[in-house]
C-alpha cells in the first residue's frame, strides 16, 4: 500500500478497491517503516504509536515476503480469500496456511495483521500484527487506533476478531471497507439466491436465470448514477450496488410468499407518470460545472450515466413477467413492477 491509484469514473469492484486502498507498487523495501506516506499532517517520533512501531521494527516477516509483489492481483486475492475462508465455520488450518501464502506473495500486511492478531493458522502474535499494522498507509487517526489496540492486546482480550476496518477514520479506508462488506454480503445474497433457484419447478429456471443476469446488470450500470467526488466515491459506489442487491433479494422474497403490496393496473398507471416526471426532473438539472456540461450539477454523474441506468432498469423491469408466468408465484405483475417503479423513483430522487 505504498502508492495510491488514481480513481476511475467506470471501474468494476477490484479497480476501485485498489483506487481507494492503494497497491505494492515496489518491493516492500521501499515502503518506509512505520508507513507514515498517508498522514498529511505532522507527527513527532515520541508520540506513543511511534514508540510502539518502532520497538516491533525488529520483527521481520517470512523470507516468501521479500519478493516483489504482483501488484492488483494478490492484493485483492489475498482481502477477498482472508473473508471468504473467515465467513466459514469450517476453514482448516491449511485453508488458513493458503491465506497467509497468498498475503505474503502480495505483502499484504492488512491480511497479515489479521491473521496475527487473530491466530488463524499461525500462533496469535500481537507484536507480529502490530509490525505489519506499522507498515501500512493509512491515515494517522487509524494508525494510532490500530496500534494501541494492539499494543495491548486488545483483540485477545475481548474475544472479538480484530478487524482491518474496526478504526477507520478517512474516506479512503471507508471504501475499502464499504468493498469488504458488501462482497461478504453479497456472498450471502448469492447463497439464497442459488437455494431458491434450486426450490423453482425447472420450467421456471430458465426464466429466473434471466431475470438474475438482468438485475446485476441493472446494479453494474446504476453504479454509474453515484457521484464519485472526493476520496469517499468508491465507498459510496459500494453501499449502492450493495442496496440494490438487498432490494432485488427482498421484491424477490415478498414476491414469492405473497407479501408484496397490492397494487392495481391504475395505480401502475400513475406510478409511471411519475417514473417518467423524476427522470425528466433530473435530466433537466443543470451543469455547475463550466468544464464538464454535461454533468448534473457539481456531481460526476451525466445525463448519459442516468439514460443507460433507465434502460438496464427497464430490462430488470420486463425481466420479471417471464419469469413470474414461469414461476406460478403468489404475486402479480402488476405489483411487482409497481414496487420496482417506487424503488426506481427513489433512486432518481436521491441523484
Amino acid at each position: 500500500m505504498s502508492r495510491r491509484l488514481p480513481l476511475f469514473r467506470r471501474a468494476g469492484p477490484a479497480v476501485l478497491l485498489l483506487a481507494a486502498l492503494g497497491a505494492h507498487a515496489a518491493a516492500p523495501s521501499a515502503v518506509p517503516y512505520p508507513n507514515t506516506n498517508g498522514f498529511g499532517v505532522p507527527f513527532d517520533s515520541g508520540e506513543d504509536w511511534h514508540r510502539q512501531c518502532m520497538r516491533v521494527a525488529h520483527l521481520a516477516p517470512s523470507p516468501a515476503y521479500a519478493a516483489t509483489p504482483t501488484a492488483e492481483g494478490q492484493l485483492t486475492k489475498a482481502t477477498d480469500l482472508y473473508y471468504l475462508r473467515r465467513d466459514r465455520a469450517d476453514t482448516t488450518a491449511g485453508e488458513w496456511a493458503q491465506v497467509r501464502t497468498q498475503a505474503l506473495a502480495g505483502a499484504d500486511d492488512a491480511v497479515l495483521m489479521m491473521l496475527y492478531a487473530n491466530g488463524y493458522g499461525v500462533a496469535a502474535d500481537a507484536d507480529r500484527a502490530l509490525y505489519h499494522a506499522c507498515r501500512l498507509d493509512t491515515a494517522k487517526a487509524e494508525m494510532e487506533g490500530r496500534v494501541a489496540y494492539l499494543a495491548t492486546l486488545g483483540a485477545a482480550h475481548h474475544g472479538q476478531p480484530f478487524d482491518l476496518c474496526d478504526h477507520i477514520t478517512s474516506g479512503r479506508m471507508g471504501g475499502v471497507c464499504a468493498y469488504i462488506k458488501e462482497t461478504r454480503a453479497e456472498r450471502v445474497r448469492a447463497g439464497r439466491l442459488d437455494r431458491f433457484a434450486a426450490g423453482l419447478p425447472s420450467r421456471a429456471r430458465t426464466a429466473f436465470a434471466r431475470l438474475r443476469t438482468a438485475a446485476a446488470a441493472f446494479t453494474k450500470t446504476s453504479a454509474d448514477e453515484v457521484d464519485m467526488t472526493g476520496t469517499g466515491g468508491p465507498g459510496f459506489t459500494f453501499r449502492h450496488s450493495g442496496r440494490r442487491g438487498e432490494e432485488f433479494l427482498a421484491t424477490l422474497l415478498k414476491a414469492a410468499s405473497g407479501k408484496l403490496p397490492h397494487a392495481t393496473a391504475a395505480q401502475l398507471a400513475q406510478l409511471d407518470r411519475q417514473l417518467n416526471d423524476a427522470y425528466q426532473d433530473v435530466l433537466a438539472l443543470p451543469s455547475e460545472q463550466d468544464t464538464h456540461p454535461e454533468r448534473i450539477r457539481s456531481s460526476t454523474v451525466t445525463r448519459a450515466d442516468v439514460r443507460s441506468t433507465e434502460r438496464a432498469w427497464l430490462k430488470y423491469r420486463d425481466a420479471w413477467e417471464p419469469f413470474l408466468a414461469a414461476a406460478g408465484l403468489r404475486t402479480d405483475a402488476t405489483s411487482v413492477k409497481a414496487a420496482l417503479t417506487r424503488q426506481r423513483i427513489a433512486q432518481l430522487k436521491r441523484i
